[in-house]
This record gives structure tokens, C-alpha cells and sequence, in this order.
């Protein structure tokens, strides 16, 4: 990733702006230095544009004109204004200063995948794609949030909130524009759009699935080095995998060749997927690098840890490890495959598109499927169907929040869905935009010099299972059944045919009750003297853990994260200032 950070002093005539040169993608800056035009625009990028020949031939400009990705989002800015950014695909961040304005621009594309922070008080405005670097500058590394503390608990994750008090995250697919009064602006340049589609033959979702999938995964490997990839022996991970492969072999991507890393519970056979981890090796020929969870889940970043407990730990931080040792710079992931790809037992509400087109008897005739397929009488289905959206489940942390905490959360906004959306496809727009409202592929945290890439963050392809028939995308008794139709020849048949994952949760149980004997007595525990955690509530949670309930002590574990936060934050050292590649460059209005 790009470094990049700067400073808007509002009494000097134009900001500060700083651009790394360790970029990893083809078309990101190599060298420091910023991206200007003739205009008078000028600014900083991180990240990777993943249509820039659609861009190009619509700005009407040659490619040789425009050789990096900055200067192209530059002029997209300048040619259609904020509005323009919604036409940028890819993971990105960038800040841009108009001269003429006198106002920086600060942007993330929509779903976040690429961090960028800021700080704004009565005299500048900060930035920086380094949180640490950000909060130490600025002054703020004692002014810790009650209500990030709250929303860590809750496991509700908003860009608005941080550990540190007046440091924010820039909110995915929004521009926040600072004029030279102090006045931040934001605008939404991106929104989840409902649309349709339907063809006549079903064979032709299959075909255009794969097409969007092989642009997913090929634009996220145009890089010169070897890419990482995680392999769970999960479908997701599988096909991302796999997709690779086929792609380096056949010289379509830059990339010179891919390597493997997996994580597996070696102690807890019911959760241990190496079985369907040797599938895809034998297909792609590479063995995968094994790495054991229960052998590194205690391990912290003594650089980073003290940053947010949201830092990279356990076997994620040993993953990094290895992959940075092996000189890698780039690891793709399959998160988000559970949200839009189906993955739903029950996808009754599929039947709300046959109505919507007049279909009443195929309705009938689908719900009696998914009756039988659920194994649940078909009054009770359809009830199910028209009784009003039920009420999520509970938070796992909220009750040992202490009651100031609680009332915080009780104040945050919903996440709100946008008009037109379908019934249907309701349940997957509201799991992608709790993706996109909580910036969720921004975390865990980590070191920069290491890009994670997830290739079902493809706009395209999200926006292409949103659009598509419900009954498609799950079908009775067959959960993703359009990505196993499309996939049949890519993915082995034995992880093809997965209808579930590895048991993770006795392995975590496990842990979570040896790691309870830490935190006794409980108010010597720092997010007891904070006020953030309640001492008779997390008693009760312990004892109950330690004497076989508490599921899998899901809330011990977010509570242990915090206090090992505040405990990193203890015991560190004089912090360092991480030295970003500087220009030097004073931006003259």
C-alpha cells in the first residue's frame, strides 16, 4: 500500500500533503511524489483503480497521458467533480486539495477496504492512511472513546468512531470536503442501487457469473510479485484459489505466481479442514503452508498492539509473519463469499419475485419446495414469510457493557436500506451494507507493507447477485446453487459439494475458558476501573463460562481484547514515529 498523510493548517494558503512510494500494484506510485494536473488539482492515492480503460475512454485520454492510478482519479475529479468518484472501481483511498476551492477532499471507495483517518480541530485538518502515526502527531494518544469501547463490545463497527477521541475513520463511498473555515462536508457518492435481472435461460447466470468472477480475482493480481492466498479449504477461499491459478498458468496477470498459507485447529479435530485444504492442492500443484491456531493464538504485535485492539493477533499476526518473511506484499482473501454468494439454508423469500411478476402458482409451488426442504410444515413457511422482520439477535458483549455504555449504543443510528431494494433480496443487501457501513475489510489492523485484496468486494459482481432472481442465488435443499453450478469446472467436486465448514466453536470455547483465570480478580482489571465493563456482570460471565455455559465465551474474548489493548498501551515503550517517505512538497495555492 501507498503511504499517504498531510496537514490543512487553516492560516497558511495550502496544505502539506505526503505521498509514500511503496506501492504494490501496476499503475501505483513506486516512487514519492504527488499526482497534479494542469487544473490546479492536486493530491495523494492508496490504492488500485480496476476499470481504468473504461475511465480512459470516457475522460477521452490516452493511456499513455495518465501512466499511474492517482493521476487518473485526479482527473475524474476534475472532469465530474465528487460525483465522479462513484465511477472508480477498485480498493482505494485519496486525499485531493483544489487550489481553487481552497478545500481538501478526503475519499474512500465504498466499501472501505483501504484505511484512511483524520483529525479535525479549530486551527488544521490531519490525515493519514497510518492510525498510529495520526493520533501520535495530533496529540491524542490519551483521549481514548468510551464509545468505541461500547461499539467494540457490541461488535458494532462504525468509521466514525475510533479508539482515540477526535480521530475519525473517512466513511466508505463518502467524500468529506474541509474548507479552509474548519467546515467538514460530507457526501455520499455512492449508494447500494436496486436493480434486476432476469434471462430466459438459466445457463446464462452460471456464464456471467464466472465472467465476473475472473475479472474479480484478475484485476486483484496485477502486481509483478507472488501472491498470497488464504485457503480454509472452504468453497470461498477454494475458488478464489483456484481462479488464480488458472489465471497465472495461463499468463493472463502480471503476477509471477501464487503461494499458500492455512490456518488450522491441529488440537481440534472437529474443526480441522486439512482434508479439504490437500483438495485444492493436489489441483493447483502448490502446497499450502500450514499454520496452527492453537499454537499462535497468543501471540500480540508488540509494534502494533497498542494502536486499537483491533490490531492483527494469534495466528493472523503469525500468517503476516510468514508472508512478510517470504517477501510478500499481497494476500487475497475470501471474506465477504458468505454474505453475497447465497449461503442461506433457508431462502424462502425467493418466492416474493415470483409474485412480484404476476407468478402466484409458481409461488406455491416454490414454497412447498422450500416446506420440504426445511422440513417444516408449509403454513409455517409462508407465515414466516409475511409476519414482520423479526429483531436480530442480541449482541454477544452488551450486557457486560456498563450502563453508561449501554445508553450510547441505544443512541446509534440504524443502518438504514435503501429504497427499492427487493423483498427478496433484502437479508443480502442489509449483510453487504453492514460490510460497508463498518468498513469491516479494514479490520483487522496491521502494519502497512502487506495488502489484503478480496476479490467478492467486486462491485460488479456484488451488484450482479443483488440484481439476479432470489431463486438463483439459493435453491431449495442446495445453498449457493448458482456458485456451484458456475464453478463446476473450476473448484474440486469434493469442496464443491461442502454443504458446511469445520466446528470451530469447542476450540474457542477451549481457549476462552483457560484465558477466564486471567482476569480475576476482575476490578483490578483496567476495563473495570474505566467504567466500561460491569464487575458483577463479567463475574457472572466468567462463572458460568468456567462451569461449561457461556456458549463459546464470544464476550470473555472482546473483553480480554480490551484489556489487553490498555495493557500493550501500559507497558510500551517510548512510541516510535514511523518514518513515512516524505515529498517535501508545499502545495501553493
Amino acid at each position: 500500500m501507498s503511504t499517504q498523510s498531510g496537514i490543512f493548517t487553516f492560516d497558511e494558503k495550502a496544505p502539506i500533503l505526503t505521498q509514500g512510494g511503496d506501492g504494490v500494484w501496476l499503475g501505483e506510485k513506486r516512487r514519492p511524489g504527488l499526482s497534479r494536473l494542469t487544473s490546479g488539482l492536486a493530491g495523494t492515492f492508496d490504492g488500485r483503480i480496476d476499470n481504468r480503460d473504461d475511465l480512459l475512454r470516457r475522460l477521452g485520454i490516452p493511456s499513455s497521458d495518465i501512466p499511474d492510478d492517482g493521476r487518473l482519479a485526479l482527473a475524474v475529479v476534475d472532469r465530474w467533480g465528487i460525483e465522479g468518484l462513484r465511477w472508480i472501481l477498485g480498493d482505494w483511498s485519496l486525499a485531493v486539495w483544489d487550489g481553487v476551492q481552497r478545500a481538501l477532499h478526503l475519499a474512500r471507495d465504498y466499501m472501505g477496504a483501504r484505511p484512511l483517518y483524520y483529525c479535525v480541530d479549530s486551527r488544521y485538518a490531519a490525515w493519514s492512511s497510518d492510525l498510529a502515526g495520526l493520533v501520535t502527531r495530533t496529540g491524542r494518544l490519551e483521549a481514548l472513546s468510551d464509545g468505541f469501547a461500547a461499539g467494540f463490545m457490541s461488535l458494532r463497527l462504525s468509521p466514525s468512531t475510533t479508539p482515540y477521541n477526535g480521530v475519525h475513520a473517512v466513511p466508505p463511498g463518502v467524500c468529506l470536503s474541509i474548507s479552509s473555515s474548519g467546515r467538514v462536508t460530507p457526501r455520499r457518492f455512492w449508494t447500494l442501487e436496486a436493480g434486476e435481472i432476469r434471462y430466459p435461460d438459466r445457463r446464462t447466470y452460471e456464464e456471467q457469473l464466472y465472467a465476473l468472477w475472473r475479472d474479480a480475482v484478475q484485476t486483484r493480481l496485477r502486481t509483478d510479485d507472488t501472491v498470497w492466498a488464504e485457503l480454509s479449504g472452504g468453497l470461498d477461499s477454494s475458488s478464489v484459489v483456484c481462479m488464480a491459478d488458472l489465471l497465472v498458468r495461463r499468463g493472463d496477470v502480471p503476477a509471477r505466481g501464487i503461494r499458500l498459507v492455512s490456518h488450522a485447529t491441529l488440537q481440534s479435530p472437529e474443526g480441522d479442514e486439512r482434508r479439504f485444504i490437500a483438495e485444492v492442492e493436489r489441483q493447483v500443484g502448490v502446497c499450502s503452508e500450514i499454520v496452527g491456531v492453537e499454537d499462535n493464538q497468543e501471540h500480540t504485535d508488540p509494534e502494533r498492539g497498542w494502536v486499537t485492539p483491533y490490531a492483527l493477533h494469534g495466528v493472523g499476526l503469525e500468517t503476516l509473519r510468514r508472508v512478510r518473511t517470504a517477501g510478500g506484499r499481497v494476500v487475497l482473501s475470501g471474506r465477504l463469499g458468505d454474505a453475497i454468494m447465497g449461503c442461506q439454508p433457508d431462502n424462502s423469500v425467493a418466492v416474493f419475485d415470483d409474485l412480484a411478476r404476476g407468478a402466484a402458482l409458481v409461488a406455491l409451488r416454490n414454497l412447498r419446495a422450500w416446506s420440504r426442504a426445511s422440513r417444516k410444515p408449509f403454513l409455517e413457511v409462508a407465515w414466516k414469510l409475511f409476519a414482520p422482520d423479526a429483531q436480530g439477535a442480541p449482541d454477544a458483549g452488551l450486557d457486560l457493557l456498563a450502563w453508561p455504555l449501554q445508553v450510547m449504543l441505544r443512541d446509534s443510528p440504524p443502518i438504514e436500506m435503501p429504497p427499492g431494494i427487493r423483498r427478496s433480496k433484502r437479508k443480502l443487501a442489509a449483510m453487504v451494507l453492514g460490510y460497508c457501513a463498518g468498513a469491516r475489510l479494514d479490520v483487522p489492523h496491521h502494519s502497512p507493507g502487506i495488502v489484503y485484496a478480496y476479490p467478492f468486494a467486486h462491485r460488479p459482481l456484488v451488484e450482479f447477485m443483488l440484481a439476479i432472481p432470489g431463486e438463483q442465488l439459493s435453491a431449495p435443499g442446495v445453498m449457493r446453487s448458482l456458485m456451484r453450478r458456475a464453478f463446476t469446472n473450476l473448484v474440486p467436486a469434493r469442496v464443491l459439494r461442502r454443504v458446511s465448514k469445520g466446528y470451530y466453536p469447542p476450540a474457542a470455547f477451549r481457549t476462552a475458558r483457560r484465558l477466564a483465570a486471567s482476569m480475576v480478580p476482575v476490578r483490578q482489571l483496567e476495563v473495570v476501573q474505566r467504567g466500561w465493563i460491569d464487575p458483577a456482570r463479567l463475574e457472572s460471565a466468567l462463572r458460568m463460562l468456567t462451569d461449561g455455559g457461556g456458549e463459546t465465551g464470544g464476550d470473555i474474548h472482546c473483553v480480554l481484547r480490551l484489556e489487553g489493548w490498555l495493557q500493550a498501551r501500559r507497558n510500551r515503550c517510548d512510541i516510535p514515529l514511523r518514518k513515512e517517505v516524505n515529498t517535501n512538497e508545499v502545495l501553493h495555492a
